[in-house]
């Protein structure tokens, strides 16, 4: 549902042919600059594939190598349109540099390196202690999380079994959002267990770290942001990543950890509560969760949003990280922090659009297969009319953002 940008590359090599493969990254520096870019390249023989992140973008590439000549071209959306650029310039070692046309949008230069892009040289600074918090919750000193053998795990809470009424068809909702949610129907959910808080920065590098995992990157203008502010939300993981860190903790615990059904999450989220739009009841709360119109400070309608986004909201997302230290709202009536706002949360599920018509009334555990998973909750980027306890978005499982996330369960009581 966010806004990305867009970009179409053509670079011309050395004349010796040189492997690309691996991470570059890239600073623009005329008209349209300063910018950054950085580029995951694999070389096969003469084709190349990658991915490429600008700002708050990401997307896909694939080209070829002739000779001394290396062409490819990533296509990545900017407000739901298409948009392209082409990069002309020459590798030598481990270094690029060239000129960029971005047709009606004028013309750069650019110069990149092999490698990523070096940390800048800063002392580490924290942001958002646990201790300073005021949440009865468990925390280990600076962290949200418990001691486990050293490790930093989530905490979780007991969720018992019950029934519920999944999905909305109230006025409230659009039905160009919620075509596929509008069928209201019976569930039965087994006990579960599941974290309090979204899965953080810490809770995520404790993974990363024990498991030799390479960390994902820091959205752009975030600065360090997995180091810096280790109890916000960790995001730019997919769902590969997401389900890789529950199974991680299910061998660490030898308990079975893995990400929550829709069910679970809708289950938890409504905390006993039936038909109600939102977490905190029928009627939206401008401070009850981190999503734009805390940050507007008022309602406003869609027109107005897209104001707001283009003239200031896209422009923070650049400049310092939009997420905010989990916890920092408050929790539903089961305790559980996050479930609307912040990051939208990976599930395990595959999307289907008429799932709802034909799920199992116990336990569904959405399709067996699928091209996209879902994710549920919304983010800091959007407004109420998409942040209904009911909401159901989907992404490709590789996709990687800088406003999801993710939080997991563990089966049994």
């Amino acid at each position: 549902m966010c806004a990305l940008l867009g970009a179409a590359w053509v670079i011309t090599a050395a004349a010796a042919q040189t492997d690309l493969s691996g991470e570059w990254y890239f600073d623009v520096q005329t008209p349209n600059g300063p910018g950054r870019r950085d580029v995951l390249f694999r070389q096969e023989g003469e084709r190349i594939i990658g991915f490429i992140e600008s700002d708050s973008a990401s997307g896909r590439f694939v080209g070829s190598v002739r000779g001394a000549d290396i062409e490819f071209t990533a296509v990545l959306e900017f407000g739901g349109q298409p948009m392209a650029a082409v990069y002309r310039g020459k590798v030598a070692g481990d270094g690029m540099s060239g000129t960029i046309d971005f047709g009606l949008y004028g013309k750069a230069t650019f110069s990149g390196r092999r490698g990523r892009r070096p940390a800048p040289a800063a002392e580490a600074k924290l942001v958002g202690s646990a201790r300073g918090a005021g949440i009865v919750a468990a925390s280990t000193g600076d962290f949200f999380g418990v001691d486990s053998k050293g490790l930093l795990l989530p905490e979780m809470l007991d969720i018992r079994a019950g029934r519920f009424r999944m999905g909305n068809n109230g006025p409230a909702v659009k039905p160009e959002f919620g075509e596929d949610y509008a069928h209201v129907h019976d569930v039965e959910v087994s006990a579960f267990r599941i974290s309090r808080f979204l899965i953080t920065n810490a809770q995520y590098r404790a993974f990363a770290t024990a498991t030799k995992r390479e960390p994902p990157l820091s959205p752009k203008g975030w600065g360090e942001y997995l180091r810096d502010y280790p109890n916000h939300p960790v995001v730019n993981v997919d769902y590969h990543a997401a389900a890789a860190y529950a199974d991680w903790l299910a061998k660490t615990t030898a308990k079975k950890y893995r990400l929550p059904t829709e069910a679970e999450w809708e289950y938890a989220a409504r905390a006993g509560t039936e038909g109600q739009n939102y977490v905190f009841g029928d009627a939206w709360q401008i401070n009850g969760a981190n999503t734009s119109i805390w940050r507007i400070g008022r309602l406003v309608t869609r027109e107005e949003w897209k104001t707001w986004w283009d003239s200031t909201g896209d422009r923070m997302s650049k400049s310092e990280p939009m997420t905010t230290r989990v916890g920092s709202f408050p929790p539903n009536a089961w305790g559980l922090y996050d479930m609307v706002g912040n990051v939208w949360e990976w599930t395990q599920d595959w999307h289907q659009k008429d799932y709802y018509a034909v799920s199992p009334k116990k336990d569904p555990m959405g399709p067996s297969k699928g091209d996209e998973k879902v994710l549920r909750g919304c983010s800091w980027y959007n407004q109420p009319d998409v942040c209904l306890i009911a909401t159901r978005d989907r992404y490709a499982p590789e996709r990687k953002l800088y406003y999801n996330g993710f939080r997991v369960v563990a089966e049994g009581s």
